[in-house]
């Protein structure tokens, strides 16, 4: 017997409304842009306090020599902090000099500065070997500065140090060789690598070179576009698809499936549900991306993403949806409570996050044997293939239109199965079946 069209029309117009005046979907609706706003204001409000308690510090400096340039510098760095604010605060640096006798090595003083590190009177020490300014040779050891703390993970002082140190040792070095530090700097300069794209023939005809100059990357077109048309696509589907679940144990288990099941058959029933849920996943993608060509075309890129783009994320967006609704509807259909779905769910969830496991690695090489494989794999295929059709290079035709044959094959199977499922499992109660039961449902006649 055909499904009936209209009846998969009405469950699915039916699924879509009370879905959508749930108060879970508002929450859904809300949460990815509370996300955002909410890392954003705390991103500003870290900035705006950054930890600027002052940084109390020893210095054992055996070259003698090292110590005045560290409190000249101190004192520049800490009369800029006035004028500071933001991202540019910084900690006050109030380095202390050991009398000439204190040297390093001696157990006695380290017991005695760890003591005060442990008291909260000093953040660190520093050991400067008399080596430091002229080594014996290339390669020799004992000549690396000796940083001491008890907290590995605060290397505020360690890179002022750093960066002290290694500029005084550097003039000094070149005074003892005579040269003048001015010149040597600028012929040991580094040369700066600009990244840019490739030259392309102009559209425009005319002159003779007829060439388009190649542009500079930008880095918000050239990653985070790509990644972020991805994980609005990630979190539509994981927001959307697993409620499939959740409704239908919730019908199951007040017995509504066997009263619909009276006027539909499973088929139409699932079907219905999978297209209400579809067209939820498209709102959402929908009010999702108008928010993101609003800010986009805030910043001026309003242009960054084509109307071929956003239609691919549509298809994709309906092949996953098709997809990852199928499993979970099949899940939920072979369980009678949440708690018995969850080890069925787990190759479910595996599935899903195959993308976030390799996304990074994509966004590196998107013409890697692993890009193209995992982007042709159907789990994984509308996730990452659409992510390398924002990247460049874009992939060869042939690969986009292999990935959609491979999901769309992929879908149709999984539709048919879940409806072999769904048909047996609807109407069963007690122990959730095992996987070999439910190989079982698929293949019955």
């Amino acid at each position: 017997m055909k499904p009936d069209i209209h009846k998969i029309y009405v469950v699915a117009t039916t699924e879509f409304g009370s879905a959508i005046r749930t108060k879970s979907f508002i929450i859904s609706l809300l949460l990815l842009p509370v996300i955002m706003g909410v890392s954003i204001l705390l991103q500003i409000f870290v900035a705006e306090r950054v930890d600027t308690k002052p940084r109390k510090f020893v210095v054992i400096d055996q070259s003698g020599a090292l110590y005045p340039a560290i409190a000249e510098a101190a004192v520049a760095h800490n009369a800029k902090l006035p004028d500071a604010r933001g991202k540019n605060a910084r900690p006050r640096m109030e380095p202390e000099q050991l009398p000439a006798a204190a040297r390093g090595g001696d157990s006695a003083l380290e017991l005695d500065l760890a003591d005060r590190i442990h008291r909260g009177e000093l953040d660190a020490y520093i050991e400067i070997p008399a080596e430091v300014i002229e080594p014996a040779a290339a390669g020799a050891k004992g000549t690396a500065l000796e940083y001491h703390s008890n907290n590995p993970n605060d290397d505020i002082v360690r890179n002022w140090l750093t960066q002290v140190v290694n500029g005084a040792v550097r003039a000094r070095r070149f005074r003892s060789a005579g040269l003048d530090q001015a010149l040597a700097e600028r012929l040991s300069r580094p040369v700066e690598i600009e990244n840019l794209g490739l030259v392309e023939r102009s559209s425009e005809g005319g002159s003779a070179a007829g060439v388009k100059s190649a542009e500079k990357v930008d880095r918000v077109r050239s990653e985070v576009v790509p990644a972020a048309l991805m994980f609005i696509m990630f979190f539509v589907i994981m927001t959307s698809a697993p409620q499939l679940l959740n409704s239908v144990i919730e019908e199951k288990m007040n017995r509504i499936s066997e009263v619909l099941l009276g006027s539909v058959t499973p088929f139409e029933l699932m079907m219905g549900k999978l297209l209400g849920n579809a067209g939820i996943a498209i709102l959402l993608a929908g009010l999702y991306l108008g928010g993101g060509f609003a800010v986009l075309g805030y910043y001026g890129y309003a242009s960054i993403v084509s109307p071929g783009m956003v239609a691919a994320l549509l298809f994709f967006l309906l092949l996953a949806i098709l997809l990852y609704g199928s499993l979970y509807t099949a899940v939920g259909s072979a369980c009678s409570e949440l708690k018995d779905a969850q080890s069925l769910m787990m190759p479910v969830m595996l599935l899903s996050m195959l993308p976030i496991f390799v996304w990074t690695a994509v966004l590196k090489n998107p013409s890697s044997p692993l890009s193209v494989g995992m982007s042709l794999f159907p789990s994984a295929s509308p996730f990452l293939m659409l992510m390398r059709l924002a990247l460049r290079p874009a992939p060869p035709a042939w690969q986009v239109v292999l990935s959609v044959v491979f999901t769309t094959l992929a879908t149709m199977v999984i539709v048919w199965a879940a409806g072999k499922i769904f048909r047996t499992g609807l109407l069963m109660q007690g122990k959730p079946p095992s996987f070999v039961e439910l190989a079982r449902w698929v293949m019955a006649k």
